[in-house]
């Protein structure tokens, strides 16, 4: 099956869009990569604001079909509660993609905010 999938990703690993992208559709899906579809220089640094820039991701993530977690950052968890809101599919691809995510977990974990979410998606 074809799905539309998010690829929640922090942005300090901006430069792996292409290869998360090329991992979504060698699944057979396709992606949707916020950073694509919403330039950081335009839109979260940009005259737009990251408030409006996290707004239309979450309107994105309402369209797609499932989200794929691929590091861990505020932004990058804000897209994965949205999608848990919202009962859609996650998977996480974390340890491959994300070489500092034992130092952002420890960080976020803290959060109650996101400590279920990353509960549930990651192994400790």
């Amino acid at each position: 099956m074809n799905l539309l999938v998010y690829c929640a990703t922090p942005a300090r690993l901006s430069y792996k869009m292409n290869e998360i992208m090329d991992h979504v559709t060698k699944e057979g899906n396709a992606p949707f990569h916020p950073f694509q579809a919403f330039p950081i220089e335009r839109y979260e640094k940009g005259t737009i604001g990251r408030e409006k820039s996290m707004e239309f991701c979450r309107r994105a993530i309402q369209m797609c079909d499932s989200l794929y977690l691929f590091g861990i950052s505020e932004g990058a968890l804000d897209d994965l509660l949205e999608a848990r809101r919202l009962g859609k599919p996650i998977s996480q691809f974390v340890e491959r993609y994300d070489p500092e995510w034992r130092k952002y977990y420890g960080l976020f974990f803290s959060n109650r905010k996101y400590k279920d979410a990353l509960s549930e998606i990651l192994i400790r």
